[in-house]
């Protein structure tokens, strides 16, 4: 259900296609267009994509994967992540615990935000539009029934 809920809020953001500009996906993850492309480069850009030409994009289901989960498992349209760097253990040096990467939380919860302040000033606009709509009709409705005062009311204003 919020997955679905969330590839409609991404495709409406990428009107109706299912690949996202970097530009598009910066508003939704926060990380800017050149970062990505730098961390494309490193192999580090947790998300798959796609060249078309010399244009990146990414597609909105591995978009969402990630929002939800951190983690993707690529589209099948969408090429594999390079392999993760190869590691030299030192002798001698004790290993670290595993550290879970809770970073995709954080993106989350940031993409949450957002659509809750964008889902704010929507309800704000709407009030005001409704209340915008309730004056003129008020107004509209007084100065039929009273026609001079109306015209009084309104050459004072002007």
């Amino acid at each position: 259900m919020v997955d679905q809920q969330l590839i409609d809020y991404l495709r409406l953001k990428t009107k109706g296609k299912l690949l996202m500009s970097p530009e598009q996906l910066a508003e939704e993850i926060g990380i800017p267009s050149k970062q990505q492309s730098k961390l494309r480069k490193e192999g580090r850009f947790p998300i798959p994509f796609k060249n078309i030409g010399r244009l990146v994009y990414y597609s909105i289901y591995d978009v969402a994967d990630f929002l939800l989960n951190g983690e993707t498992a690529p589209s099948k349209e969408v090429p594999q992540k390079a392999p993760a760097p190869i590691v030299i253990k030192k002798k001698g040096v004790k290993p670290k615990a595993h550290v879970q990467d809770l970073s995709h939380i954080f993106t989350l919860r940031a993409f949450a935000q957002s659509l809750e302040e964008r889902a704010m000033n929507m309800l704000s606009l709407a009030e005001n539009l409704k209340d915008y709509a309730n004056k003129k009709e008020m107004m509209e409705n007084f100065q039929t029934k009273f026609p001079e005062k109306g015209l009084k009311a309104t050459s004072t204003k002007q």
